[in-house]
């Protein structure tokens, strides 16, 4: 087995090379823009260290206000997803966008995961820098920066690769470093387990069908590890996708509705429609695919008609998921909208000055012209269902 999976990095390696060289920012390149730069090939440092926080301090400050803030929300959550004490869920869409604006909103998803090793699904931002689709990027660092500590990258990582096709992947430790989307949420998860590990995966562009064929090939991998080490959903694996909802106004091209309190209304409106439509209830994939047609053109996945910026890795981590359950003999996991916001809704968490002082603050502004939309949504196994077994 170990061969193998030396076999799936040298050919998913080659890949990533030939990537890079068709025009993507070299790894030199990304390290300059980095707010904390990696540790060599051992630990990644952080892309955003303005919007995010670095320090054990900084993140103690975020944390515990926002979850004092949310602190009746929270109980309302387990009480919903009928979880007994000490159980967590199986797997969540959290945001990704400044802590200042959204961690009332991620505490939601973030308080709820209780497995050691949690797989992250991440938008890819900068794919089209690298003209990069159609394949999942994985990274070989031996762990990421965490506020008090590395996290470090479990060995789930290269049993997974050991089973996939070495044309579905490509491992690229640049690709990560230049995306934020899986950093921002890490600091949660370690405040919840200072020995979580995980194994950290982008989405770039894709159709449906390739996105289903990729989730089939991911979710055989999984279950047969899971299988193998009988693991259960919830308490020895989770899944967390990553995903900021609309982006609303004329810096980012999208304003249907106007700019006005009216418009935003109707623009959170149909965020929320989305969400109950096809992510809330019974996962299934027509609803992942009818989510997918209504954020992208389906004629060219390139083009986003509403943008969220989790267009893929939502209905592919929500398909690889539901897919790994029902080859684990499970039924459709159940989906359940726990928390929404916006960039405008969410009072600002009352930070010490210290806090300010070291670096955290906001990286966009905020008001009708330019807002984002936010979403913590959980899922779980119908009760009576043993996950993983």
């Amino acid at each position: 087995m170990k061969h193998v999976a030396v076999v799936v990095m040298f050919a998913s390696a080659l890949i990533a090379a030939s990537v890079a060289s068709a025009g993507g920012p070299t790894r030199a390149q990304v390290e300059k823009i980095m707010g904390l730069r990696s540790e060599g090939d051992l630990v990644r440092g952080q892309m955003d260290a303005v919007g995010f926080v670095v320090t054990a301090d900084q993140a103690e400050d975020v944390l515990t206000h926002a979850i004092e803030a949310e602190s009746k929300g929270l109980a309302a959550d387990r009480i919903r997803l009928h979880l007994a004490p000490g159980e967590g869920v199986p797997a969540v869409v959290c945001p990704h966008d400044d802590h200042l604006y959204a961690a009332r909103v991620y505490v939601h998803a973030t308080q709820l995961i209780r497995a050691p090793r949690v797989i992250m699904i991440g938008v890819f931002h900068k794919a089209r820098l690298w003209n990069l689709s159609d394949r999942l990027v994985f990274d070989r660092f031996e762990a990421w920066h965490g506020p008090w500590g590395p996290v470090r990258v479990d060995p789930l990582r290269q049993e997974l690769l050991a089973r996939m096709p070495a044309g579905d992947v490509i491992i690229s430790d640049t690709m990560h470093c230049r995306e934020h989307s899986l950093e921002a949420i890490v600091p949660f998860l370690e405040y919840g387990n200072r020995h979580v590990r995980i194994v950290p995966i982008l989405v770039p562009y894709m159709g449906w069908n390739r996105m289903s064929e990729l989730a089939d090939h991911l979710s055989s991998a999984l279950a047969g590890i899971m299988t193998k080490h009988h693991w259960t959903f919830g308490k020895d694996v989770a899944i967390v996708i990553s995903t900021d909802l609309v982006h609303y106004g004329p810096d980012f091209d999208y304003a249907p509705f106007g700019t006005d309190m009216k418009a935003y209304a109707e623009a959170t409106a149909q965020d929320h429609r989305l969400i109950h439509d096809d992510l809330e209830g019974p996962l299934s994939a027509s609803h992942l695919h009818t989510l997918l047609d209504q954020l992208v053109d389906p004629s060219d996945p390139h083009i986003y008609t509403i943008p969220w910026c989790g267009r893929f890795s939502v209905p592919f981590g929500l398909e690889m998921f539901r897919q790994t359950a029902a080859k684990l003999h499970l039924p459709d996991p159940v989906g359940t909208l726990l928390r929404y916001g916006t960039s405008l809704s969410e009072p600002e968490l009352p930070v010490s000055q210290q806090t300010r002082q070291e670096g955290l603050g906001y990286t966009a502004p905020s008001n009708f012209y330019h807002w984002v939309g936010y979403g913590a949504i959980a899922y779980v196994m119908p009760k009576g269902t043993v996950a993983g077994r």
